[in-house]
Protein backbone atom coordinates (compact mmCIF):
# COMPACT_ATOMS: atom_id res chain seq x y z
CA UNK A 1 0.00 0.00 0.00
CA UNK A 2 1.41 3.62 -0.62
CA UNK A 3 1.70 6.30 1.59
CA UNK A 4 -0.66 8.18 -0.03
CA UNK A 5 -3.38 5.28 0.15
CA UNK A 6 -2.46 4.80 4.08
CA UNK A 7 -3.22 8.92 4.71
CA UNK A 8 -6.62 8.46 3.15
CA UNK A 9 -7.27 5.32 5.65
CA UNK A 10 -9.47 5.41 8.53
CA UNK A 11 -7.94 6.09 11.99
CA UNK A 12 -10.55 5.13 14.39
CA UNK A 13 -12.76 2.08 15.02
CA UNK A 14 -14.66 0.82 17.77
CA UNK A 15 -13.85 -2.33 19.29
CA UNK A 16 -15.59 -4.43 21.48
CA UNK A 17 -15.59 -4.00 25.18
CA UNK A 18 -16.82 -7.58 27.05
CA UNK A 19 -18.16 -7.08 30.41
CA UNK A 20 -16.84 -9.44 33.40
CA UNK A 21 -18.01 -12.59 33.88
CA UNK A 22 -16.39 -14.41 36.62
CA UNK A 23 -18.42 -12.86 39.20
CA UNK A 24 -22.54 -12.74 37.58
CA UNK A 25 -24.04 -13.92 40.47
CA UNK A 26 -26.87 -16.59 39.08
CA UNK A 27 -25.89 -16.61 35.42
CA UNK A 28 -28.00 -19.31 34.55
CA UNK A 29 -30.51 -16.98 35.04
CA UNK A 30 -30.15 -15.68 31.37
CA UNK A 31 -30.65 -18.97 30.49
CA UNK A 32 -34.41 -20.18 29.56
CA UNK A 33 -36.12 -23.05 31.33
CA UNK A 34 -35.86 -24.88 27.45
CA UNK A 35 -32.13 -24.13 27.12
CA UNK A 36 -31.13 -25.96 30.58
CA UNK A 37 -33.12 -28.58 29.93
CA UNK A 38 -31.30 -29.34 26.64
CA UNK A 39 -27.76 -28.93 28.13
CA UNK A 40 -28.79 -31.14 30.60
CA UNK A 41 -30.07 -33.71 28.26
CA UNK A 42 -26.68 -33.17 26.40
CA UNK A 43 -24.85 -33.69 29.61
CA UNK A 44 -26.38 -37.13 30.77
CA UNK A 45 -25.44 -38.21 27.06
CA UNK A 46 -22.05 -36.84 26.85
CA UNK A 47 -21.60 -38.84 30.50
CA UNK A 48 -22.84 -41.97 29.27
CA UNK A 49 -20.97 -42.05 26.38
CA UNK A 50 -18.06 -41.67 28.44
CA UNK A 51 -19.40 -44.54 30.56
CA UNK A 52 -20.72 -47.20 28.56
CA UNK A 53 -18.47 -46.62 25.42
CA UNK A 54 -15.24 -46.45 27.40
CA UNK A 55 -14.99 -50.16 27.11
CA UNK A 56 -15.68 -50.52 23.02
CA UNK A 57 -14.39 -47.41 22.33
CA UNK A 58 -11.32 -46.54 24.29
CA UNK A 59 -8.78 -48.44 22.14
CA UNK A 60 -10.03 -46.18 19.19
CA UNK A 61 -9.59 -42.78 21.27
CA UNK A 62 -6.51 -41.80 19.43
CA UNK A 63 -8.35 -42.23 16.13
CA UNK A 64 -11.49 -40.37 17.71
CA UNK A 65 -8.80 -37.69 18.31
CA UNK A 66 -7.76 -37.42 15.12
CA UNK A 67 -11.14 -37.08 13.79
CA UNK A 68 -12.04 -34.25 16.23
CA UNK A 69 -8.92 -32.43 15.24
CA UNK A 70 -9.92 -32.64 11.78
CA UNK A 71 -13.94 -31.50 12.40
CA UNK A 72 -12.02 -28.58 14.31
CA UNK A 73 -9.81 -27.33 11.31
CA UNK A 74 -12.63 -27.56 9.14
CA UNK A 75 -14.75 -25.46 10.66
CA UNK A 76 -11.75 -22.66 9.95
CA UNK A 77 -11.78 -23.64 6.24
CA UNK A 78 -8.60 -26.10 6.65
CA UNK A 79 -9.12 -29.40 5.36
CA UNK A 80 -7.10 -32.52 4.11
CA UNK A 81 -7.66 -35.82 3.52
CA UNK A 82 -6.87 -38.86 6.11
CA UNK A 83 -4.44 -40.19 4.60
CA UNK A 84 -2.32 -37.21 3.83
CA UNK A 85 -2.87 -36.01 8.12
CA UNK A 86 -1.70 -39.76 8.90
CA UNK A 87 1.27 -39.58 6.60
CA UNK A 88 2.34 -35.95 8.22
CA UNK A 89 2.03 -37.32 11.52
CA UNK A 90 4.51 -40.52 10.51
CA UNK A 91 6.76 -37.87 8.74
CA UNK A 92 6.74 -35.19 11.27
CA UNK A 93 5.81 -32.74 8.36
CA UNK A 94 4.54 -29.41 9.46
CA UNK A 95 3.81 -27.92 6.10
CA UNK A 96 0.37 -27.37 4.43
CA UNK A 97 -2.83 -27.93 6.24
CA UNK A 98 -2.38 -31.47 6.67
CA UNK A 99 0.83 -30.32 9.42
CA UNK A 100 -1.70 -27.86 11.02
CA UNK A 101 -4.41 -30.58 11.67
CA UNK A 102 -1.21 -32.47 13.10
CA UNK A 103 -0.52 -29.66 15.29
CA UNK A 104 -4.21 -29.44 16.20
CA UNK A 105 -4.42 -33.18 17.59
CA UNK A 106 -1.58 -32.54 19.71
CA UNK A 107 -3.18 -29.37 21.06
CA UNK A 108 -6.49 -31.42 21.95
CA UNK A 109 -4.17 -34.10 23.16
CA UNK A 110 -3.08 -32.01 26.05
CA UNK A 111 -6.50 -30.58 26.55
CA UNK A 112 -7.79 -34.13 27.24
CA UNK A 113 -5.13 -35.15 29.89
CA UNK A 114 -5.34 -32.21 32.99
CA UNK A 115 -8.17 -32.64 35.08
CA UNK A 116 -7.31 -29.25 36.88
CA UNK A 117 -9.57 -26.39 36.39
CA UNK A 118 -8.02 -24.67 33.03
CA UNK A 119 -6.00 -21.73 33.63
CA UNK A 120 -4.42 -18.63 31.93
CA UNK A 121 -1.27 -20.97 31.61
CA UNK A 122 -2.76 -23.66 30.45
CA UNK A 123 -4.47 -22.01 27.45
CA UNK A 124 -1.02 -20.27 26.41
CA UNK A 125 0.27 -23.53 26.62
CA UNK A 126 -2.72 -24.83 24.29
CA UNK A 127 -1.88 -22.02 21.66
CA UNK A 128 2.04 -22.53 21.80
CA UNK A 129 1.12 -26.48 21.00
CA UNK A 130 -1.06 -25.49 17.68
CA UNK A 131 1.77 -22.76 16.04
CA UNK A 132 4.94 -23.87 17.74
CA UNK A 133 5.78 -25.25 14.29
CA UNK A 134 3.96 -22.93 11.53
CA UNK A 135 3.77 -19.60 13.54
CA UNK A 136 6.22 -20.02 16.47
CA UNK A 137 6.66 -15.89 16.72
CA UNK A 138 2.79 -15.54 18.19
CA UNK A 139 2.57 -19.15 19.63
CA UNK A 140 1.59 -19.08 23.24
CA UNK A 141 1.52 -15.11 23.32
CA UNK A 142 -1.38 -13.19 23.93
CA UNK A 143 -1.66 -10.52 21.48
CA UNK A 144 -0.37 -7.34 21.64
CA UNK A 145 -2.20 -5.80 18.74
CA UNK A 146 -5.80 -5.63 17.35
CA UNK A 147 -7.11 -8.02 15.33
CA UNK A 148 -10.51 -8.02 13.56
CA UNK A 149 -12.82 -10.55 11.63
CA UNK A 150 -14.18 -9.77 8.35
CA UNK A 151 -13.78 -6.72 6.16
CA UNK A 152 -10.78 -5.38 4.61
CA UNK A 153 -7.04 -6.73 5.42
CA UNK A 154 -6.00 -2.81 5.76
CA UNK A 155 -8.43 -1.22 8.76
CA UNK A 156 -11.39 -2.94 11.04
CA UNK A 157 -13.38 0.01 9.70
CA UNK A 158 -15.64 -2.50 7.50
CA UNK A 159 -15.36 -5.65 10.02
CA UNK A 160 -18.11 -8.20 11.27
CA UNK A 161 -16.50 -8.00 14.80
CA UNK A 162 -13.71 -6.20 16.42
CA UNK A 163 -12.06 -7.79 19.39
CA UNK A 164 -11.28 -5.98 22.31
CA UNK A 165 -8.37 -3.65 22.59
CA UNK A 166 -4.99 -5.69 23.35
CA UNK A 167 -4.62 -3.75 26.83
CA UNK A 168 -7.75 -5.39 27.79
CA UNK A 169 -6.86 -8.63 27.17
CA UNK A 170 -5.23 -9.63 30.22
CA UNK A 171 -7.87 -8.79 32.60
CA UNK A 172 -10.46 -10.17 30.36
CA UNK A 173 -8.53 -13.69 30.50
CA UNK A 174 -7.54 -13.61 34.24
CA UNK A 175 -11.46 -12.82 34.61
CA UNK A 176 -12.03 -15.83 32.21
CA UNK A 177 -10.02 -18.09 34.30
CA UNK A 178 -11.87 -17.30 37.40
CA UNK A 179 -15.10 -17.50 35.62
CA UNK A 180 -14.12 -21.51 34.47
CA UNK A 181 -13.05 -21.83 38.43
CA UNK A 182 -16.76 -21.71 39.49
CA UNK A 183 -18.34 -24.52 40.74
CA UNK A 184 -22.15 -23.41 40.41
CA UNK A 185 -22.64 -23.58 36.74
CA UNK A 186 -23.24 -26.08 35.05
CA UNK A 187 -20.62 -28.38 32.93
CA UNK A 188 -21.98 -27.66 29.50
CA UNK A 189 -23.28 -24.41 30.43
CA UNK A 190 -19.80 -23.65 31.63
CA UNK A 191 -18.00 -24.57 29.03
CA UNK A 192 -20.39 -22.81 26.31
CA UNK A 193 -19.99 -19.34 28.16
CA UNK A 194 -16.49 -19.55 28.55
CA UNK A 195 -15.84 -20.58 25.07
CA UNK A 196 -17.65 -17.68 23.88
CA UNK A 197 -16.39 -15.31 26.32
CA UNK A 198 -12.65 -16.47 24.99
CA UNK A 199 -13.63 -16.03 21.46
CA UNK A 200 -14.95 -12.72 22.08
CA UNK A 201 -11.49 -11.70 24.02
CA UNK A 202 -9.61 -13.22 20.41
CA UNK A 203 -6.63 -13.74 22.96
CA UNK A 204 -4.60 -14.34 20.23
CA UNK A 205 -3.48 -13.15 17.07
CA UNK A 206 -3.95 -16.69 15.33
CA UNK A 207 -5.38 -20.00 16.09
CA UNK A 208 -8.51 -18.62 18.31
CA UNK A 209 -11.06 -20.74 16.99
CA UNK A 210 -9.08 -24.49 17.75
CA UNK A 211 -7.81 -23.62 21.08
CA UNK A 212 -11.48 -22.03 22.04
CA UNK A 213 -12.97 -25.37 21.02
CA UNK A 214 -10.02 -27.65 22.72
CA UNK A 215 -10.57 -25.62 25.87
CA UNK A 216 -14.58 -26.63 26.03
CA UNK A 217 -12.65 -30.28 26.43
CA UNK A 218 -10.20 -29.29 29.11
CA UNK A 219 -13.48 -27.92 30.55
CA UNK A 220 -15.62 -30.98 30.18
CA UNK A 221 -12.26 -32.98 31.42
CA UNK A 222 -12.19 -31.02 34.79
CA UNK A 223 -15.72 -31.54 35.52
CA UNK A 224 -15.50 -34.95 35.24
CA UNK A 225 -18.46 -35.27 31.99
CA UNK A 226 -15.61 -36.57 30.07
CA UNK A 227 -13.10 -38.93 32.32
CA UNK A 228 -12.34 -41.53 29.77
CA UNK A 229 -11.74 -40.25 26.19
CA UNK A 230 -12.88 -37.84 24.04
CA UNK A 231 -16.31 -36.68 23.00
CA UNK A 232 -16.31 -35.55 18.63
CA UNK A 233 -17.83 -32.16 20.03
CA UNK A 234 -16.40 -29.95 16.95
CA UNK A 235 -17.66 -32.49 15.11
CA UNK A 236 -20.96 -31.69 15.84
CA UNK A 237 -20.51 -28.21 15.54
CA UNK A 238 -19.05 -29.08 11.86
CA UNK A 239 -22.90 -29.89 11.35
CA UNK A 240 -23.29 -26.31 10.44
CA UNK A 241 -21.01 -24.03 10.95
CA UNK A 242 -22.89 -20.48 9.97
CA UNK A 243 -25.31 -21.82 13.26
CA UNK A 244 -22.65 -21.99 15.67
CA UNK A 245 -20.76 -18.34 14.27
CA UNK A 246 -24.30 -16.73 14.91
CA UNK A 247 -24.80 -17.89 17.91
CA UNK A 248 -21.06 -16.29 19.12
CA UNK A 249 -22.22 -12.88 17.45
CA UNK A 250 -25.90 -13.55 19.60
CA UNK A 251 -22.94 -13.91 22.70
CA UNK A 252 -21.63 -10.87 21.74
CA UNK A 253 -25.16 -9.13 22.07
CA UNK A 254 -26.08 -10.66 25.19
CA UNK A 255 -27.82 -13.37 24.55
CA UNK A 256 -26.63 -16.77 26.00
CA UNK A 257 -28.78 -19.24 25.18
CA UNK A 258 -27.88 -19.24 21.59
CA UNK A 259 -24.32 -20.55 22.09
CA UNK A 260 -25.57 -22.69 25.27
CA UNK A 261 -27.94 -24.33 23.31
CA UNK A 262 -25.62 -24.85 19.89
CA UNK A 263 -22.64 -26.43 21.82
CA UNK A 264 -26.19 -28.46 23.99
CA UNK A 265 -26.89 -29.88 20.35
CA UNK A 266 -23.48 -30.53 19.26
CA UNK A 267 -22.66 -32.77 22.67
CA UNK A 268 -25.84 -35.21 21.43
CA UNK A 269 -24.57 -34.90 17.55
CA UNK A 270 -20.87 -35.30 18.51
CA UNK A 271 -21.99 -38.87 20.77
CA UNK A 272 -23.84 -40.11 17.50
CA UNK A 273 -20.99 -39.97 15.55
CA UNK A 274 -18.82 -40.93 18.40
CA UNK A 275 -21.00 -44.15 18.49
CA UNK A 276 -20.89 -44.45 15.01
CA UNK A 277 -16.80 -44.49 14.72
CA UNK A 278 -16.68 -47.04 17.42
CA UNK A 279 -18.98 -49.26 15.87
CA UNK A 280 -17.64 -49.30 12.39
CA UNK A 281 -13.98 -50.13 13.73
CA UNK A 282 -15.11 -52.89 15.36
CA UNK A 283 -17.12 -54.44 12.49
CA UNK A 284 -13.69 -53.73 10.55
CA UNK A 285 -10.79 -55.09 13.13
CA UNK A 286 -13.32 -58.24 13.53
CA UNK A 287 -13.55 -58.60 9.97
CA UNK A 288 -9.83 -58.97 10.01
CA UNK A 289 -9.00 -61.89 11.50
CA UNK A 290 -10.17 -64.19 9.14
CA UNK A 291 -7.28 -62.53 6.72
CA UNK A 292 -4.39 -63.27 9.10
CA UNK A 293 -2.96 -66.76 9.59
CA UNK A 294 0.33 -65.64 11.59
CA UNK A 295 0.44 -67.48 14.76
CA UNK A 296 -1.01 -65.99 17.85
CA UNK A 297 1.91 -64.90 19.36
CA UNK A 298 3.28 -63.16 16.19
CA UNK A 299 3.42 -59.31 15.70
CA UNK A 300 0.75 -59.21 13.00
CA UNK A 301 -1.84 -59.26 15.78
CA UNK A 302 -0.41 -56.29 17.82
CA UNK A 303 -0.38 -53.91 14.42
CA UNK A 304 -3.70 -54.92 14.34
CA UNK A 305 -4.23 -53.31 17.59
CA UNK A 306 -2.29 -50.57 16.40
CA UNK A 307 -3.74 -50.04 13.21
CA UNK A 308 -6.75 -48.59 14.63
CA UNK A 309 -5.17 -45.97 16.02
CA UNK A 310 -2.77 -45.12 14.00
CA UNK A 311 -3.54 -45.93 10.11
CA UNK A 312 0.04 -45.08 8.15
CA UNK A 313 2.48 -46.64 9.68
CA UNK A 314 6.34 -47.38 8.99
CA UNK A 315 8.92 -50.37 10.29
CA UNK A 316 10.21 -47.74 12.62
CA UNK A 317 6.96 -46.50 14.35
CA UNK A 318 5.77 -50.30 14.68
CA UNK A 319 9.65 -50.74 16.43
CA UNK A 320 8.90 -48.19 18.66
CA UNK A 321 5.45 -49.23 19.94
CA UNK A 322 5.31 -52.54 19.80
CA UNK A 323 8.91 -52.79 20.87
CA UNK A 324 9.87 -55.67 18.13
CA UNK A 325 13.07 -55.60 15.45
CA UNK A 326 12.75 -53.26 12.57
CA UNK A 327 13.26 -56.85 10.95
CA UNK A 328 10.10 -58.29 12.45
CA UNK A 329 8.12 -55.15 12.25
CA UNK A 330 8.71 -54.92 8.46
CA UNK A 331 7.80 -59.00 8.26
CA UNK A 332 4.83 -58.61 10.39
CA UNK A 333 4.13 -55.34 7.84
CA UNK A 334 4.60 -56.86 4.40
CA UNK A 335 2.42 -60.15 5.90
CA UNK A 336 -0.37 -57.47 6.68
CA UNK A 337 -0.47 -56.23 3.03
CA UNK A 338 -0.23 -60.13 1.64
CA UNK A 339 -3.05 -60.75 3.17
CA UNK A 340 -5.14 -57.36 2.13
CA UNK A 341 -4.95 -55.69 4.83
CA UNK A 342 -2.46 -52.88 4.35
CA UNK A 343 -0.98 -51.07 1.24
CA UNK A 344 2.78 -49.89 1.15
CA UNK A 345 4.35 -46.63 -0.61
CA UNK A 346 7.16 -44.48 -0.79
CA UNK A 347 6.51 -41.53 1.87
CA UNK A 348 10.10 -40.21 1.22
CA UNK A 349 13.67 -41.31 -0.25
CA UNK A 350 14.63 -44.75 1.05
CA UNK A 351 11.40 -44.64 3.47
CA UNK A 352 8.33 -47.04 3.37
CA UNK A 353 4.79 -46.58 4.38
CA UNK A 354 1.89 -48.75 4.79
CA UNK A 355 -1.56 -47.54 5.22
CA UNK A 356 -4.57 -49.01 5.94
CA UNK A 357 -6.85 -47.87 3.40
CA UNK A 358 -10.23 -49.32 5.55
CA UNK A 359 -9.45 -47.10 8.36
CA UNK A 360 -8.43 -44.07 6.34
CA UNK A 361 -11.66 -44.02 4.70
CA UNK A 362 -14.01 -44.38 8.11
CA UNK A 363 -11.93 -41.53 8.97
CA UNK A 364 -12.80 -39.25 5.82
CA UNK A 365 -16.25 -40.71 6.40
CA UNK A 366 -16.47 -39.65 9.71
CA UNK A 367 -15.49 -35.90 8.76
CA UNK A 368 -17.84 -36.31 6.01
CA UNK A 369 -20.79 -37.37 8.00
CA UNK A 370 -20.15 -34.55 10.82
CA UNK A 371 -20.51 -32.11 7.83
CA UNK A 372 -23.20 -33.44 6.63
CA UNK A 373 -26.86 -31.33 7.03
CA UNK A 374 -29.92 -32.87 7.76
CA UNK A 375 -30.11 -33.25 11.79
CA UNK A 376 -32.57 -30.41 13.09
CA UNK A 377 -30.52 -27.96 14.73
Amino acid sequence: MSARARQRQPTEYQSAIPPLIADIPDITSHLSADTLALADRATITAARFDATQAAAVLPFTPLLLRGESVASSRIEQLTSSARKVMEAELLGASQGNAGLIVAATSQMNEAIQSTETPTVDSILTLHQLLLETSAPDIAGVLRADPVWVGGSDAHPIDALFVPPAPGRVPELMDDLEGFMARSDVPALVLAALSHAQFETIHPFVDGNGRTGRALMHAILRHKGVSSNGILPLAAGILEDPDIYFGALDAYRTGDLNAIVWLIAHATLRGAELGEWLGSELIELKDSWDGLVHARRDAADWRVLDLLVRRPVLDAVAVRDELGVSPANARKALDRLENGGILISSQVEKNRRAWRCPEVLELLDEFAERAGRRGHPM
